[in-house]
């Protein structure tokens, strides 16, 4: 998974993980010592705040960071400290943890992913809205503040990056004051997040929670006029939908009419797609033959399907837009019972891997058929299948249609509705065939 694709759907920490994850640690790739990198990010995994304690403490002395020189790598440990502190309720070590970082921006950064994560699992959501809006507080206190900027930092793009930040702050702020019953504070600093933002240009989430808003706040015509821009270019949610036809009832339509409405609303975002993915098709490009195992040993060639649309889904059990697609994937099975589709587990780390992901699909409850695209026995680094299909990052999907052409490669992972219309567009073509 590239940091574009992981960007995309994670677009509420999009400014933060760049400025203090991938350009904090740029100089630690750049000087080879990929294993602190690498050792950073397993402290995201610990469970254990005390263990990730000595672990900081344990980096900063085996590599010799500097406290002036490595500064803002030093923050992204003590950053890791207090996150693993917040998730088991440890509220004032986290704290603690957080007053040690030394650049302003990297608090809010992190202040901002402590309030989100606890937000997105629903706990301690008082606690939550007193830290975002600290974040907030801290913010307007240094965003003019040149000596905020980190060292190697460019001016101009400094500049730009802390107008950036606005968004995701606002924003979280707004989600949890939504979810606390707040919905007038909500909708001002929903608002804030988005001035200056092109509404045709918004995110699914962000367009969703301001609908709510705005109808919770009895501004039904902005919100209507919100849903229906929408939902008419596929960029929705079920919750969407229901919330368009409710206000399409309270204006004095009929329920056959709003139903009318999303109907002939979806037909035209089916149209749409078709044309926009036809463009994207491959011509005459025969599809790479492959033999894998799958989770009960079985051996699976490409050149025994040939008779049958295959819809191919490169995916990992540590890629969390590849998880989050899976629901939608899930449904489109079911819809097209017709079509082979093949969960390609690829690019996975660890030993037994057979054993890891059998134990995910039978967690999560799919009945999905999983190949496993395992490490070349050369190169641990390639996977076989993933190499071949030239994948610049996961999820992936691949369709082929009947007489084992390759029709089309998608990447990436936005909404569960982007991705339905998407392949339901590819699959309709790649029946036609």
């Amino acid at each position: 998974m590239n940091f574009k694709q992981h960007q995309k759907i994670m677009k509420i920490f999009a400014t933060l993980l760049l400025a203090v994850i991938y350009l904090n640690t740029e100089r630690l790739y750049a000087q080879n010592t990929e294993p602190i990198a690498n050792r950073i990010k397993a402290m995201s995994k610990e469970t254990d705040p005390e263990k990730n304690a000595a672990n900081m403490i344990a980096i900063i002395k085996d590599y010799g960071l500097d406290s002036v020189k490595n500064a803002e790598d030093i923050d992204v440990l003590k950053g890791e400290v207090a996150l693993s502190y917040l998730n088991v309720n440890a509220f004032q070590k986290f704290e603690a943890y957080i007053r040690l970082i030394k650049n302003k921006f990297n608090q809010t950064s992190y202040m901002n992913m402590g309030a989100y994560n606890l937000f997105r699992d629903k706990k301690n959501l008082a606690y939550a809205e007193t830290i975002a809006k600290r974040t907030i507080d801290l913010y307007d206190s240094f965003k003019n503040d040149p000596l905020a900027r980190p060292s190697g930092f460019d001016r101009d793009d400094w500049n730009r990056f802390m107008k950036m930040a606005a968004f995701p702050y606002y924003e979280t702020y707004a989600q949890i004051l939504h979810a606390n019953g707040k919905d007038d504070a909500a909708l001002n600093y929903q608002e804030l997040a988005l001035k200056g933002q092109d509404i045709d240009q918004l995110d699914i989430p962000s367009a969703e929670l301001y609908a709510i808003l705005l109808a919770n706040s009895g501004q039904d015509d902005k919100a209507y006029n919100l849903l229906l821009k929408m939902v008419g270019t596929g960029k929705s949610t079920p919750a969407m939908k229901e919330l368009l036809k409710k206000l399409y009832i309270k204006k004095g339509g009929l329920q056959t009419g709003a139903d009318s409405l999303l109907d002939s609303l979806q037909t035209n975002v089916n149209q749409a797609y078709l044309k926009q993915i036809e463009k994207k098709m491959f011509n005459n490009l025969t599809a790479i033959p492959f033999t894998l195992k799958d989770l009960q040993g079985n051996r699976i060639s490409l050149s025994d399907l040939k008779g049958k649309v295959v819809v191919l889904d490169f995916w990992a059990t540590w890629c969390f837009p590849c998880i989050a697609s899976m629901p939608a994937m899930e449904k489109l099975t079911k819809k097209h019972p017709d079509v082979v589709f093949l969960f390609i587990d690829t690019e996975e780390q660890g030993t037994d891997i057979p054993t890891k992901v059998r134990s995910f699909i039978k967690s999560h409850g799919y009945d999905f058929h999983v190949l496993l695209d395992l490490p070349a026995a050369n190169n641990p680094k390639i996977f076989p299948v993933a190499a071949a299909y030239k994948l610049n990052g996961i999820p992936a999907k691949v369709v082929i249609d009947k007489y084992g052409k390759q029709l089309f490669l998608t990447a990436g992972y936005s909404s569960d509705e982007e991705l339905t219309n998407e392949m339901e567009a590819m699959i309709k073509i790649a029946k036609q065939q």
